[in-house]
């Protein structure tokens, strides 16, 4: 479940780069996400319901922890650092990002004890997004550091929505149907009020593809894997899977986008996939701590 979810991560910022590049904005492109898996989920969310807010039995607190973790602010965070930086820059910061922040979480906030390796391994990840990110806050490609920030942030929000997810006990689906239709709910008023929809004028095979991809596999089929896989193997084990995605994110990035990395952004992805499969304990049979 989590491979799976993490492959789809990985592809999510390409695809919605090419988007934006070709006819729509950060803004269209968070509205067909929430469009189509807001009316997905929606049966779920009635089943749900609760004063017709579908919270179920979680609380108002548990609602809005995992909606603003997993929801509306994320994707913005994540979309809208699009504008600014290169795909590959979200690929290894927010997924590295996340790590580190829910494996502080997991020990401080659920008790989850953490190795010395896993330790280790977030100091490794650290330094990778560092060197990622370093050009960026450097100056190079003007409000580049904008974007790594911006991606920052979803790492974090991310962190928010596992440490929720596992704490209140979420079930699978309903986790997805929440914040899809809370954050379908929320956007949509000041979208269409204050905002150019550059969906109408974009050609309908772009809106189709976006839609499917945005809606129906990252936001509902990825985030329902990945919420499985959090119930089954716990916070702290379940960060881990988004490291997957700056591989992933910066190899599709070079034919499809023409995203050729720099020296030290190489060296980043390089630093953070170690970091990576140290977390994962791929070196455990070699390295004892």
């Amino acid at each position: 479940f989590g491979l799976m979810a993490a492959f789809i991560w990985g592809v999510w910022p390409v695809v919605s780069a090419v988007g934006m590049n070709q006819s729509l904005s950060a803004l269209d492109m968070t509205a067909l996400r929430f469009g189509v898996s807001g009316v997905i989920l929606l049966p779920l969310f009635w089943k749900h319901q609760r004063g017709f807010f579908g919270l179920g039995k979680l609380s108002w607190k548990a609602a809005i922890l995992i909606v603003t973790g997993a929801g509306l602010p994320y994707v913005l965070a994540g979309t809208g650092g699009l504008e600014f930086a290169p795909a590959g820059h979200f690929g290894v910061i927010t997924p590295s990002t996340q790590l580190a922040t829910s494996t502080i979480g997991s020990w401080l906030i659920l008790k989850e004890k953490q190795s010395k390796m896993r330790w280790i391994a977030v100091g490794i990840i650290f330094t990778g997004v560092l060197f990622t990110g370093w050009e960026g806050l450097q100056g190079r490609g003007d409000d580049t550091w904008i974007g790594d920030l911006m991606f920052v942030l979803a790492g974090v929000l991310w962190a928010i929505f596992i440490l929720s997810a596992r704490h209140y006990s979420v079930d699978t689906f309903h986790a997805a149907a929440l914040i899809a239709v809370w954050s379908m709910v929320l956007f949509f008023p000041v979208y269409l009020l204050f905002f150019d929809s550059g969906i109408p004028e974009a050609p309908l095979s772009d809106v189709v593809f976006q839609g499917f991809f945005q809606g129906a596999l990252t936001a509902v089929l990825a985030l329902i894997l990945f919420t499985k896989a959090i119930a089954v193997l716990g916070a702290g084990r379940v960060a881990v899977f988004p490291t997957l995605v700056p591989g992933t994110t910066v190899i599709l990035a070079i034919p499809i986008l023409g995203e050729l990395p720099t020296t030290l952004e190489l060296i980043g992805v390089i630093i953070v996939s170690i970091g990576m499969m140290l977390a994962l304990g791929m070196f455990n049979r070699f390295i004892r701590l």
